[in-house]
């Protein structure tokens, strides 16, 4: 026993030199491969919010907090009399990914409604907040709604789900952080310390690898025999699919989200628009496979929360085989282009909606014209 004893020291005694030895090469070489950690905060409400003021430059693109943590031009909480204000709730498609901030949705949407209320005599301003945040999924959103976005008075709150990842009920890990806190704050410090690990990077990159290889093969293999292979087909494609049926935790934590949403809007006299975004990967297989599935369930969670629907996978269908022109390149976000027909087309959907029966109008909103995107906004 004592030499059993003995040896499992000596191997745990290894294995954490190892680690230690694989960290410090990670953080050597690998520093600048990963985004800077210092723009987030924890926040037991929204699980991380953006640290107010930060500056810098965030997965290439540079970037500018205000000071309300928000990546938008300095707003104050109170409305402006004469302002229409719409509130931009979602993820790294609202922060606007890798892009400058003038090019984000929200930014594109404001310009619009601007340009479009000018057009048709409106003399109100139009305003567009952008309260996106990298990684967010509904939950956190509907969290931020609850605590901060409520504060801003406004009109119209544009929830832009995203289904790839909205499902991952982020919340439901944040919680437990929260519970480790109440009994001391050093206890939580000790449980995030292993997230902080390049480490933990490298294996899930290389869990994430060894996952596509592995469904690569086995749908090779299928295809020799003759078989249909759907696992592995999953595997190969990284489906996200996967959380969209009845019962599973995240997909009802987005119903709950969106239900909190709805009931947020109503108490506080506001429009809520849901906007279902595509997943640009692969803009072909989405149309043809993936959506058919997951926009009648998104469709109906909207409606159950007694929320407005809006689909987009229609203003991207003529894209589905030139992907390349309006999303990044080996990215799944869109470049200016992609985000701009975004914006064009939310915006129409607002006019029509929301606008077309307020003050007098002089002009009819145009209709977004889906024209070709400039060469230099391929990448």
């Amino acid at each position: 026993m004592r030499k059993l004893l003995g040896n499992l020291g000596l191997l745990a005694l290894s294995l954490l030199l190892t680690a230690a030895l694989l960290e410090g090469v990670l953080r050597l070489l690998g520093r600048n491969l990963l985004p800077d950690p210092d723009l987030y905060v924890e926040d037991v409400d929204m699980g991380k919010r953006m640290r107010p003021g930060w500056e810098g430059n965030e997965f290439g693109a540079p970037v500018k907090i205000n000071s309300k943590g928000l990546r938008n031009p300095e707003v104050d909480y109170a409305k402006p009399p004469g302002t229409y204000r719409v509130l931009a709730l979602g993820d790294s498609w609202t922060f606007g990914f890798r892009m400058k901030e003038p090019d984000s949705y929200p930014r594109q949407l404001e310009r619009a409604l601007q340009e479009w209320g000018r057009e048709r005599g409106d003399p109100r301003r139009f305003e567009v907040i952008n309260t996106g945040v990298i990684g967010y999924s509904t939950d956190q959103e509907a969290a931020y709604l609850r605590v901060e976005g409520e504060r801003y008075q406004p009109d119209l709150v544009v929830v832009a789900y995203y289904p790839v990842n909205d499902t991952h009920n982020k919340l439901y890990r944040y919680a437990r952080y929260r519970k480790l806190r109440s009994i001391h704050p050093l206890l939580l410090d000790l449980y995030l310390a292993p997230r902080q690990l390049y480490l933990r990077e490298f294996i899930k990159g290389a869990r994430r690898m060894l996952q596509l290889r592995l469904g690569r093969a086995r749908v090779a293999v299928a295809g020799k025999l003759g078989v249909h292979d759907k696992g592995g087909l999953a595997l190969a494609e990284n489906d996200w699919t996967g959380p969209y049926h009845d019962g599973d935790r995240g997909w009802e934590a987005v119903k709950t989200s969106l239900a909190e949403i709805g009931e947020l809007g109503r108490t506080h006299h506001h429009e809520t628009l849901v906007a279902l975004l595509p997943d640009a990967l692969d803009l072909a297989r989405y149309s043809d496979r993936y959506h058919p599935r997951i926009a009648p369930m998104v469709h109906d969670a909207v409606a159950a929360a007694g929320l407005a629907f809006f689909d987009l996978e229609p203003v991207f269908r003529p894209w589905r085989d030139r992907n390349a022109d309006v999303r990044m390149a080996h990215q799944r976000h869109p470049n200016a282009f992609g985000y701009g027909l975004i914006a064009q087309a939310i915006a129409t959907e607002i006019e029509h909606r929301y606008l077309e029966a307020s003050p007098p109008t002089n002009a009819a909103a145009p209709e977004p014209a889906l024209q070709e995107p400039p060469p230099t906004q391929g990448q």
